[in-house]
């Protein structure tokens, strides 16, 4: 197996801020290329963070493995920093990128503390509090067949918003776990990957519990450390920035709406809609997880329901049962990094793009920005798909096209004897009607239309006669196209990025552990330096 590391995409303000264009980089703290952008930040939290924070936060972390263990120890030894990521759990750990944040957080991390002289660790905010279960209930895998396959678990055991943290994934959980381990061939690591999975997605853990299991088998030999959004401590340290929110909704409107109106001037749509009314806060009800709204007159109203909650009874509610109020997308990074000393955040594209909007609400709260990071955009390409591209002359970009590419491959195939006859009558037709239509025209311009029908109706059939000739050849070829199709599979699922679609155990079922040590490996995080 080898990967290749790709373009990780985006809109174009992500893709302006990759490039170093001022006009977006200014929406953020400093371009993630250069050290001097993680000197700067180092240098903020060097002035703010108390030597007790460390201290403090440790017991909110979960360290996968002994690696990660050392590497807290070193953060609270020597007043070190963080990377920080996180994903939605998902079903079978979600899709590749999720682990690829965390690895490339890992680079990250190793790349700071070379760089910082100060210890540096990774780590995953698993977020729990999210309550988007039609998006964390399936996972697809590839199985023997080369089919591409959707696992999905169903409605779960608690109503639709319920927070992942808190929806037991139930008994239909066994039937899917059969069928993911009837996708793979029985192996060196089919048993052990078997045993992790049936143990960790039982009936009665929930989503969020589950995924967390496997990230810990996946990342064990790293230094990353697990964070869950709806740890009791970590809550409770949440509150100064939950309370604020809640004493003054319209100080962050405000902060937002600045930042959304900047970035729409500079010619940028938005990731995250601008809702007016509309507080960074969700609260956990009986009718599940609801985003308040706020009428400006100290009262508040859930969106679905639209229950009044008095202002009063929500700061007693964040103050008393802080695990019922949780940050929504805009707001979590500021929390996160008011909790931790975050030196730089590991995102997606569309991650990047919402940072963009934060710049008020992080100054709002008195909360420094980190670096926005890119994470990798790896392709796995396997021996066996190695084998199809070599033999054909394909690149891996090619099998995107699907169809388009089976159609022109299998034109290249059509034996010259026909093929050539096929272009030299399309260039006889071509040739002959410009030649009949001026001989037709000099005798009464109206028969102009009739020569260009005739011309259009020869070269349609000619087209519809080359195709016949073509699905010939395709037929005779099944072989083939057979095995470009199952290239395609495993390169571009569902015509999607493979990171997108695939999960971790397509791959971790196969090759084992090998395959995060060789995903890591292969990461680069590029930084340049200052001159001395």
């Amino acid at each position: 197996m080898r990967f290749l590391q790709g373009s990780l995409g985006g809109s174009p303000l992500v893709q302006d801020y990759l490039d170093g264009a001022d006009r977006a980089v200014s929406r953020f703290r400093g371009p993630p290329s250069r050290l001097a952008t993680f000197r700067d930040r180092a240098a903020e939290l060097e002035d703010s963070v108390e030597p007790a924070a460390i201290a403090r936060v440790a017991p909110m972390i979960r360290p996968v493995g002994p690696a990660a263990e050392q590497a807290l120890s070193a953060v609270a030894r020597q007043r070190g920093y963080f990377v920080t990521t996180g994903q939605q759990p998902g079903l079978f750990g979600g899709a590749l990128y999720s682990l690829y944040k965390a690895l490339t957080a890992v680079q990250l991390a190793r790349t700071l503390t070379t760089a910082l002289g100060r210890p540096v660790m990774p780590l995953f905010w698993v977020a729990s509090e999210d309550h988007d279960w039609e998006e964390a209930n399936h996972a697809h895998v590839i199985d023997q067949s080369n089919q591409l396959r959707r696992l999905t678990l169903g409605r779960g055991s608690a109503p639709a918003r319920r927070a992942l943290g808190r929806t037991a994934l139930g008994e239909g959980v066994r039937d899917v776990v059969a069928e993911l381990t009837a996708c793979f061939p029985q192996n060196d690591f089919h048993a052990r990957y078997t045993g992790l999975i049936r143990e960790a997605f039982r009936p009665a853990a929930t989503m969020a519990e589950a995924f967390s299991e496997l990230m810990t088998d996946l990342l064990g030999d790293t230094p990353v450390g697990l964070v869950d959004a709806a740890n009791p401590a970590l809550k409770q340290a949440s509150r100064p920035v939950l309370r604020a929110e809640a004493e003054d909704p319209s100080a962050s409107e405000i902060a937002v709406r600045a930042s959304c109106e900047a970035l729409k001037r500079g010619g940028y749509a938005l990731q995250v809609p601008h809702i007016p009314g509309a507080v960074n806060l969700f609260v956990d009800s009986v009718e599940g997880r609801d985003r308040l709204h706020h009428s400006g007159s100290g009262s508040f109203a859930l969106r679905r329901s639209g229950r009044a909650i008095p202002q009063r009874e929500l700061l007693a509610m964040i103050d008393d049962e802080p695990e019922r109020v949780s940050p929504n997308v805009l707001l979590r990074p500021v929390v996160e990094s008011s909790v931790f000393p975050t030196l730089a955040y590991v995102g997606g594209p569309g991650e990047i793009a919402y940072f963009a909007q934060l710049s008020g609400l992080f100054r709002r709260h008195g909360v420094g920005m980190p670096v926005v990071v890119p994470r990798a955009s790896l392709l796995a390409v396997e021996a066996k798909v190695t084998r199809v591209l070599d033999k054909f002359g394909l690149e891996v970009d090619e099998l995107r096209e699907g169809d388009a590419l089976l159609g022109r491959f299998a034109l290249d195939q059509v034996p010259p004897d026909v093929g050539g006859v096929i272009t030299r009558w399309r260039n006889s037709v071509e040739s002959l009607a410009v030649e009949l239509m001026g001989a037709a025209t000099a005798i009464d311009p109206v028969l102009k239309g009739a020569v260009t029908k005739t011309r259009n109706s020869g070269m349609s059939a000619l087209a519809a006669l080359e195709k016949k000739v073509v699905r010939s050849v395709k037929r005779r070829n099944e072989t083939t196209w057979s095995q470009i199709a199952k290239a395609r599979v495993h390169l571009w699922p569902a015509n999607k990025p493979q990171d997108r679609i695939l999960g971790p155990l397509q791959y971790a079922m196969r090759y084992g552990s090998h395959f995060v040590s060789m995903a890591l490996d292969d990461i680069r995080v590029d930084m340049v330096a200052e001159k001395p």
